[in-house]
């Protein structure tokens, strides 16, 4: 092997991915999950492997040894010495197992959990170390033995078995241990990167059978296999548990005055948008046994599940809109999540499968529904103070077009100053539909009140009892809805 001089490396232990983040030029280059893997970092990995011009003179050594008998011992001084090696490059690649974490994988967190922060950091860490053991150091201890022992087949895959199959083994323990890990953050958080995990292995298990051979073949299918199920199962409950988490989420004491989106709806919208790019991978782990209509029988577990998941939020939306005393801004707030929900099924993060017409323009109707609602509530009674129908029809036409005109002008002067002072201080965050709501207002408003201000009067001065312009009334109901 290499002669290297270890007491040249000033701290070993921290020669961890955080020291080789940047290529010698300065720029990141990325690799696997997050972190980036540069010159200086792969030379560091190099140095646990056989250099091929050694592997020439250990060819002739292992060729005398295998002459005189001595194959058995060889093999398991070569064995244990590239164990000892390869466990070395794991430390390198900050996969360290220690005694105590196969009885409690969170031994070393607070209360039994890690933060999640910590989590992403080892799940990434565990992701680039796969992806270099499989790619570079596995085939690379391949080559070496075939060089070495080629003499001898059954050697060979010997050296190799005793030398690789703890170390992957080893890594396939560390990422079964993750998967155990409690955060301390809300626990579906680690949904995505369970499918991380499992997708990366997934298409890591080939080259892994392809290397193995006779029983460490065996042994480390098995584990692997047993791993992917393992995550699997993890991301599917920890779905199906946040499904109950939104259905059983207490009404919120503290109501938002403004109508904005509730954070829940976000949340929600985030995290879906997030887990659609594992979408294939969840149609193989997720098991929904709920019964559905005929219509949903055709879709996919994923799909099925989002809209189960939209279904439980709307509910959440709907009682949390109760405790709106006002019913023009609960109109508001529902109407807010609702286009929320429509704006996150447009995104070109989401397949379209999921939103289809249908779906899509349930929620169409929903927003418009709500918007309607909040103008009849809103509006209604200012316009009417515009129309004939506020003058009594009873009364003689002169006292018609005087005191009753006076009124319903005050009436609506009034009703305009209040709703720009409320309606100014509630917030509708998605800018086009903002937009349409104040043209829809104008478009209502702007004929009414002209109508009223040229309708004519005889003897009825209507300038001297005339507070807002019709530029003043677009200014005020294009100051509404900022927040």
């Amino acid at each position: 092997m290499r002669s290297f001089s270890f007491s040249s490396i000033p701290n070993l232990e921290d020669l961890s991915f955080s020291s080789f983040s940047t290529s010698p030029n300065g720029e990141s280059r990325s690799y696997g999950t997050g972190y980036s893997r540069g010159l200086v970092w792969m030379e560091k990995v190099h140095m646990y492997l056989i250099d091929p011009e050694a592997s020439i003179l250990l060819k002739e050594i292992a060729e005398l040894m295998i002459l005189a008998g001595h194959a058995p011992n060889m093999c398991r001084a070569y064995g244990e010495t590239r164990h000892n090696m390869l466990m070395r490059c794991l430390s390198l690649l900050d996969v360290q197992i220690e005694q105590k974490s196969y009885d409690n994988p969170a031994a070393a967190t607070a209360n039994g959990a890690c933060s999640m922060q910590l989590y992403e950091k080892n799940q990434k860490m565990w992701i680039q170390a796969l992806k270099v053991f499989v790619s570079t150091i596995l085939p690379e201890e391949r080559n070496s033995c075939a060089q070495i022992f080629g003499c001898d087949r059954k050697v060979e895959e010997d050296c190799f078995a005793r030398a690789t199959t703890r170390c992957t083994g080893e890594l396939l323990t560390f990422g079964s241990m993750m998967a155990n890990v409690k955060v301390n953050d809300q626990q579906h958080h680690k949904v995505p990167l369970l499918l991380q995990m499992h997708e990366e292995l997934l298409k890591l298990q080939p080259t892994i059978n392809n290397l193995m051979s006779g029983e460490a073949k065996g042994v480390i299918s098995e584990q692997a296999s047993m791993l992917l199920d393992k995550l699997g199962k993890e991301a599917s409950s920890l779905l199906l548990e946040f499904l109950n988490v939104c259905s059983n989420l207490k009404p919120w004491q503290n109501t938002v005055l403004d109508g904005d989106i509730l954070p829940l709806t976000q949340h929600v919208v985030g995290f879906v948008e997030q887990l659609n790019e594992y979408s294939d991978m969840i149609d193989l782990i997720l098991l929904l046994t709920v019964e559905k209509e005929d219509k949903e029988i055709t879709k996919s577990p994923w799909e099925r599940y989002v809209l189960m998941l939209l279904a439980r939020l709307q509910v959440k939306v709907e009682e949390k809109a109760e405790s709106y005393k006002d019913e023009r801004l609960r109109y508001i707030f529902l109407m807010n999540n609702a286009m929320h929900v429509l704006k996150g099924s447009g995104s070109s993060d989401l397949s379209m499968s999921m939103w289809d017409d249908q779906n899509r323009q349930q929620f169409v109707i929903r927003v418009e529904q709500y918007a309607t609602a909040y103008l009849r509530a809103s509006w209604t009674g200012a316009l009417f103070q515009l129309s004939d129908q506020a003058v009594p029809r009873e009364l003689p036409y002169e006292i018609r077009s005087t005191n009753s005109v006076k009124k319903s002008m005050k009436k609506f002067n009034s009703a305009l100053g209040e709703i720009s002072r409320v309606q100014t201080t509630w917030k509708v965050p998605n800018p086009q539909l903002r937009q349409h709501l104040r043209l829809v207002i104008l478009q209502h408003v702007f004929p009414a009140y002209r109508a009223h201000l040229r309708r004519p009067r005889p003897g009825f001065h209507m300038e001297k009892h005339v507070k807002y312009t019709l530029d003043d009334i677009e200014n005020h109901v294009l100051d509404l809805f900022e927040g």
